[in-house]
């Protein structure tokens, strides 16, 4: 069984392709390329983006809410010797505001990276 006609390494071992007759090499030549191979490269874990800021979001707003509560439940005595509930603080609703800012902003991130893959 003959080799069939095409294309083949240079039997000169020059860095080459010789075209093969059937029955001959020719004196047709042309550069060699090597065959294109498909290697399937390991596939990255998915990070869902925004996840980060979602939790610390959550985590502050919590922790400011707490204050709030703990703020609320307290008594401190006056300049004036009278027991007073405290009540929260303008710091307790900022570190509230802060918590859902930061929440929201990984919410949006998480969003556009949603629409990014479409």
């Amino acid at each position: 069984m003959s080799t069939p006609a095409g294309w083949y390494p240079d039997p000169s071992n020059a860095p080459q392709t010789r075209y093969w007759e059937g029955g001959h090499w020719t004196s047709d030549t042309r550069p060699f390329v090597p065959p294109l191979t498909r290697q399937d490269a390991p596939k990255k874990p998915v990070k869902k983006r925004g996840n980060g800021w979602i939790y610390a979001g959550a985590v502050i707003a919590g922790f400011g809410i707490l204050m709030g509560f703990l703020a609320a439940a307290t008594t401190h005595v006056d300049s004036y010797g009278n027991s007073v509930q405290g009540g929260p603080t303008v710091g307790t609703f900022l570190v509230i505001i802060l918590g859902i800012i930061l929440a929201a902003t990984g919410f949006c991130i998480r969003l556009l990276g949603a629409v990014e893959k479409r």
